[in-house]
């Protein structure tokens, strides 16, 4: 199969060359060039598989040309080594928990996959240096899914002061080839830096490539989840075709994954992009216009404070510009204030004794909003502890570390400290090559 950029101004691509490059030369993303239909067998069997198994079948669907069977399933094998249980927490509200993995958020099966993918398609002897633009979640998932990788640096943009207490410890902690960079910027500066960098094509023989969901290595993976979901709902004896998924939605690659999934067969209710008070996508469905150059607002729900969600042409892509048939699948409810998100994680904790963290409440009110009548399956996508500064302002009370983050506290590294600049960060990246 060969990958597509959502600008349509360059020709297709091979996926080694895709991920590579992250950004296609016209500027747009990379994209499949065709969503295949499942085989009815696959939705036959689907709720008798593991998501290991579920994971392996769409992969191959995507990139069977590209890779040898055995070594396509070590790679899924590694990435989705944790499993993404369903929880029931009302009667009519399921909880699809995403974040089992090493640095607990739903970005360690994607960071783990792309890591499996570079070192499956790197060249000896070349170098490669990761870069990867983070509120907190993806940086820490990328960092440790490529922590000690011989030849490989990371380096992870983050913006002052905009970082938990927890966030800044795991993306400092590790050391070795991991090095961090707080930028005196926004998240949005974050990312135009390392869209900079990798276009510049001084920097090409040091092998520069994205982590962030730009990246499609980043997004093939996360098909596999909403699958994962209609079959444990299914085996829950709900009707996973009339529920609504309803999913926090930032950058959006979680949506269009599974707007991806329903291209290829997957029947479920609506998809619910779930938004905190940055939320756009409402505006973006009814065709009104967004400034892409915003700044963020700082909400509970730091992970999706998007002004613009960099992922919308890749939903774009899916629909073929047709925004008409993306809101027969796609609701937006309303954005979700901080007010909301605090009685969400409050109530839950006193009517189920079930903690969600302030995305999976984003996701909560928003689904309750925009499809109150049906079935609602919430993707948890990241640890309460992982928000421990937010959940404790929220609850009034202390929450349980687990292990995964208690060994990052007592370790700090100090971070390169630069302006928001393109020489900047290619300075730092200079040191290291």
């Amino acid at each position: 199969m060969k990958y597509v950029s959502t600008s349509g101004g360059t020709e297709p691509v091979a996926f080694a060359e895709a991920i590579r490059r992250s950004i296609a030369p016209d500027g747009g993303m990379y994209m499949p060039g065709d969503l295949p239909k499942l085989p009815r067998a696959f939705f036959n069997n689907m709720g008798e598989m593991s998501l290991r198994e579920i994971a392996y079948v769409v992969a191959a669907t995507f990139l069977g040309e590209d890779l040898d069977p055995s070594a396509l399933k070590k790679i899924v094998d590694e990435a989705f080594a944790f499993d993404a249980p369903l929880v029931q927490i009302a009667d009519d509200t399921y909880v699809l928990e995403l974040y089992h993995g090493p640095t607990l958020t739903v970005k360690d099966y994607s960071a783990r996959f792309m890591a499996g993918m570079l070192r499956h398609f790197s060249v000896p002897g070349k170098p490669c240096n990761i870069l990867v633009a983070t509120t907190g979640n993806t940086g820490a998932a990328v960092a440790n899914a490529f922590y000690k990788a011989e030849g490989v640096n990371v380096f992870v943009l983050y913006p002052k002061g905009r970082l938990s207490r927890m966030a800044i410890s795991q993306v400092t902690a590790l050391g070795e080839n991991v090095h961090p960079v707080e930028v005196g910027g926004t998240i949005e500066d974050c990312k135009r830096m390392v869209d900079a960098a990798i276009a510049d094509s001084s920097m090409e023989s040091l092998g520069l490539t994205a982590a962030n969901s730009i990246n499609i290595a980043r997004v093939l993976p996360l098909v596999s989840l909403a699958f994962h979901a209609a079959a444990r709902l299914d085996n829950a004896g709900v009707d996973a075709s009339k529920a609504a998924f309803a999913i926090p939605s930032g950058n959006l690659s979680i949506l269009a994954a599974a707007a991806m999934a329903r291209r290829m067969g997957l029947q479920t209710g609506p998809l619910i992009g779930a938004t905190n008070a940055n939320g756009t996508l409402g505006r973006l469905l009814a065709g009104e216009a967004v400034d892409s150059v915003a700044q963020p607002v700082r909400t509970y729900a730091p992970a999706i404070d998007m002004a613009y969600p960099s992922g919308w042409p890749r939903l774009l892509n899916i629909y073929g510009g047709d925004t008409g048939a993306m809101r027969a699948d796609i609701a937006a409810a309303p954005a979700v204030g901080d007010m909301e998100i605090a009685y969400a994680v409050n109530l839950m904790r006193q009517t189920s004794a079930y903690t969600l963290d302030p995305h999976a409440a984003v996701a909560l009110c928003a689904a309750r909003r925009a499809a109150p009548d049906a079935a609602k399956l919430i993707f948890a996508t990241g640890h309460p502890a992982k928000q421990l500064d937010i959940m404790t302002r929220i609850t009034g009370g202390a929450i349980e570390l687990p292990v995964q983050l208690t060994r990052f506290m007592s370790v700090r590294r100090h971070p390169a400290i630069v302006p928001p600049t393109l020489p900047a960060i290619k300075k730092v990246i200079m040191n290291y090559n």
